[in-house]
């Protein structure tokens, strides 16, 4: 009888917890999932970081050059690195949002079990990360370790998403200026190169007509394929920005906040980035 008490004692505490501290498993479980999705888009932007690089360098071939192999330039090869640092930053902050989710709706989580090693590739590969963001992504690494021990109490989660959030948006602000800022002048470099490469071989083929019409296909299609990319680079920054105004608000009101008021909360920001998350990956498929 007395094993039945205590076991109603814990169920009820469990459930005194959900309700007040914003963590409904369903109503957080969709924010977390939709900027977990979110933050997954960064690999396609960040792939197309180099390959962009390769691109561009090829413009600076002639045509009719017909070259069999393809050396990636130094440059590029940077770039990759650069591109595979700024993707475990996003690892960083996604198992963040897998951790919150785990324990809001199974009681712990594994989300940290690569946090060190990401955090030190995203340090190490020569990032445009700020110091500042490598700072909050090494603290939110250390918080994801704490999540993931078996000692770890639930009810400080509330305290923790509070004493978190600020390293989230300075590393959010990081990976938006560092991805799509970067990435954008990237692309921007490469449509203007090879604008000019198209207009440098028509003005020694004026007369060939059959020529004039094939480059403007050609052109009419790169056009394309640069504003789906550039815009891809604009809903994520946007995307961004939307999951770092979520998280504000979930520590804004952590300690406070009952279950039935999460829905109206939380809801507005995962419908936003369910909404970003196709038009982000379109561009890359």
């Amino acid at each position: 009888m007395h094993r039945a008490v205590r076991s109603m004692a814990v169920i009820a505490a469990a459930v005194s917890f959900v309700a007040t501290s914003c963590n409904a498993p369903d109503n957080i479980a969709k924010f977390c999932s939709s900027a977990v999705a979110t933050l997954g888009t960064s690999n396609g932007l960040l792939d197309d970081m180099k390959a962009s690089c390769v691109r561009e360098s090829q413009t600076r071939e002639s045509f009719g050059s017909f070259v069999i192999s393809d050396p990636i330039p130094a440059a590029c090869i940077d770039v990759g690195n650069q591109a595979e640092g700024l993707k475990a930053a996003s690892k960083v902050l996604s198992s963040y949002f897998t951790a919150l989710n785990d324990l809001a709706s199974f009681g712990s989580t594994k989300a940290g079990e690569e946090a060190t090693g990401l955090v030190n590739r995203a340090s190490s590969s020569r990032t445009n990360l700020n110091a500042a963001s490598q700072k909050a992504l090494a603290s939110i690494a250390g918080l994801l370790i704490r999540l993931g021990t078996s000692g770890y109490q639930q009810k400080q989660l509330a305290d923790d998403i509070v004493n978190t959030h600020a390293d989230i948006k300075v590393a959010i602000d990081g990976l938006a200026e560092a991805v799509g800022v970067a990435y954008l002048h990237q692309l921007q470099d490469e449509e203007a190169k090879t604008a000019t490469r198209y207009k440098e071989f028509l003005l020694g083929h004026q007369t060939a007509a059959d020529a004039i019409l094939v480059l403007d296909s050609r052109w009419q299609s790169d056009r394309s394929s640069f504003a789906a990319k550039q815009n891809a680079a604009l809903s994520y920054q946007t995307a961004l920005n939307t999951i770092a105004k979520g998280n504000e608000d979930l520590a804004a009101h952590a300690r406070s906040l009952k279950a039935k008021e999460l829905p109206g909360l939380l809801s507005p920001y995962a419908a936003e980035l369910e909404s970003l998350v196709p038009a982000i990956q379109k561009a890359f498929q």
